[in-house]
């Protein structure tokens, strides 16, 4: 996840920073470190700094002809590329914006303009994958989001279920990308769904809370989750209404060592519990880790 964006000026000054998450009070220090770093780096090797590494996050730089430099702070398991392609798009709508109030330099551009250009363009909302066997109730799930269902297809053609969902109530997340599939089939072919694991953010189990599925579940998810670098695993235990064949969800963390939440998805509020357990999720995985950076 993006958490951070900065231009700053050839002579060091602050001509844009927007914060996605995270705390911002330390900016000043940070934009002075950042910018001392990319001195050095010219005068001792002799080009600018790309990339900045630190244990869960990473700084990417782009510096242009006239010095100004241009950064994003990033989880540092996101993949480059996609970050690489963000900081384009921010050096683009910098020069549009320079050209339009005819100033070569400092603070030019509109800062209303430039925030909506950073919501619509930089930041990228969560993914989080919904995945299970089938008869587990992920298509149920998915309908107690409104709006339209859209059959995605990667680069290289695999299929996903996929809905945006509009989110409230939850510091720095407005939306969020769910995506429906089958698990076994995520599994099987999980080099074919490479880029898919690559930038999802959380991997929701959903499992019907019966002793075959997760048994069956358990060794799907032993299969995969050497092959996720990024994403956190949660479980959302359905069918919790079945008192006779459910188990305990508690029971179910144990087992698999990963927060699991009961959920079902026929009950009257459903729709207002399954929201209440993805922001949980979300506040686990993205908020609460960068705010403690």
């Amino acid at each position: 996840m993006i958490s951070k964006i900065f231009i700053i000026g050839a002579k060091g000054d602050l001509v844009y920073s927007k914060t996605f998450f995270g705390a911002n009070h330390q900016d000043t220090e940070t934009i002075k470190f950042l910018t001392s770093i990319n001195h050095v780096g010219k005068k001792v090797i002799g080009e600018p700094i790309r990339s900045l590494n630190f244990a869960n996050f990473y700084y990417m730089y782009s510096q242009d002809e006239q010095d100004n430099l241009f950064i994003i702070a990033s989880d540092i398991k996101d993949p480059e590329e996609e970050i690489r392609s963000k900081i384009n798009l921010l050096k683009e709508e910098y020069y549009k914006q320079q050209t339009k109030f005819g100033k070569s330099g400092g603070n030019s551009i509109k800062i209303e303009d430039f925030d909506d250009f950073a919501l619509n363009q930089i930041y990228v909302p969560p993914k989080i994958l919904l995945v299970g066997e089938d008869g587990v109730g992920k298509s149920t799930i998915m309908n107690l989001f409104p709006g339209e269902t859209i059959l995605e297809l990667d680069n290289d053609m695999n299929e996903t279920l996929e809905k945006a969902v509009n989110l409230t109530d939850l510091k720095g997340i407005t939306q969020v990308t769910i995506r429906e599939i089958n698990f076994q089939n995520l599994v099987e072919r999980a080099k074919d769904y490479s880029s898919l694991l690559r930038t999802v953010n959380i991997i929701c189990i959903v499992t019907n809370s019966g002793a075959g599925n997760l048994s069956r579940t358990m060794g799907s998810y032993n299969r995969l989750k050497d092959q996720v670098k990024k994403a956190d695993f949660f479980i959302l235990a359905n069918f919790q209404d079945s008192r006779n064949s459910a188990f305990d969800p508690n029971k179910i963390s144990e087992s698999f060592g990963l927060t699991t939440f009961g959920f079902s998805a026929t009950q009257k509020d459903s729709r207002e519990n399954i929201y209440t357990i993805i922001k949980r999720m979300l506040e686990i995985s993205i908020i609460e880790k960068f705010e403690k950076r």
